[in-house]
């Protein structure tokens, strides 16, 4: 009896843990995507709890640019427009909400925002087996839309050592279920989360690996990697190639690459 009353005490204390607010500064700003070419949100938020040490303050802060206005309520590009209106810009999901409430100045929504944690999210979240989920980081996976349904998928696509971390990666990079499922079906059936995002981040598609074998090659996944960091394209393939260069390896032609013995 104990101990199922200690176990029901520390349920309701995990359960409690994400209900602190978070709150500080805030600013909004509209951006343009010229790549895209498409109008997004930047925003930036400084946290309100700062510690002092010897090295002086330190505040947590974070920067977050190209967001869909459509997650957002209260605020667009037009009100942004609106010198001296006073908006309170909010964003909701599984995680919880977030509110920026100021003044316009300069095309620029600055004032102070509140972050209310979702307690219901972190309980299904603990369910999943990602418990250590502080009331900042539930920020930060409210502002990379990290939801129930999205972590699931990759519990149920059979992604190995998943921790909170590892789904910030993955869900800022986007890999999501078509990534997995094209890459695997492009002869590289990954599922560890390091290096899922470390192949995202490098710019890895099932189109380039498609590519390198259709140069005659067949790549590890580190030597996809390296084929994208220091551009091993067909181009440049064909260019040795066409010098009289034919019968180089693939981890000699991207030795070539690092030394720029190319040049």
């Amino acid at each position: 009896m104990k101990r199922i009353s200690l176990a029901l005490l520390l349920a309701s204390l995990v359960a409690s843990a994400p209900a602190q607010a978070v709150n500080g500064l805030c600013m909004i700003a509209s951006s343009h995507n010229s790549k895209h070419n498409t109008d997004n949100l930047d925003v930036m938020l400084r946290s309100s709890d700062c510690a002092t040490d010897d090295d002086g303050d330190h505040c947590s802060n974070s920067e977050h640019s190209g967001m869909d206005w459509s997650r957002w309520t209260g605020v667009s590009p037009q009100q942004l427009s609106q010198e001296g209106a006073s908006l309170t810009a909010q964003m909701t999901g599984d995680a919880g909400e977030l509110r920026c409430s100021g003044t316009v100045h300069d095309g620029v929504l600055a004032g102070r925002y509140k972050f209310t944690p979702d307690s219901a999210y972190f309980s299904k979240m603990a369910a999943m087996g990602f418990t250590d989920i502080s009331p900042r980081k539930f920020l930060g996976f409210l502002i990379l839309n990290i939801t129930i349904a999205w972590t699931q998928q990759m519990k149920d696509a059979g992604v190995t050592d998943l921790s909170t971390n590892k789904l910030m990666g993955l869900r800022a990079l986007h890999v999501d279920l078509d990534y997995i499922h094209a890459m695997a079906a492009a002869g590289y059936p990954e599922l560890r989360a390091n290096k899922l995002t470390s192949m995202k981040a490098v710019g890895v598609t099932p189109e380039k690996a498609k590519e390198a074998r259709d140069l005659g090659f067949q790549p590890t996944e580190s030597q996809l990697e390296q084929m994208c960091i220091f551009k091993v394209d067909r181009a440049f393939v064909e260019r040795m190639r066409a010098h009289g260069v034919k019968d180089l390896s693939l981890e000699k032609l991207i030795q070539v690459k690092i030394f720029k013995l190319d040049d």
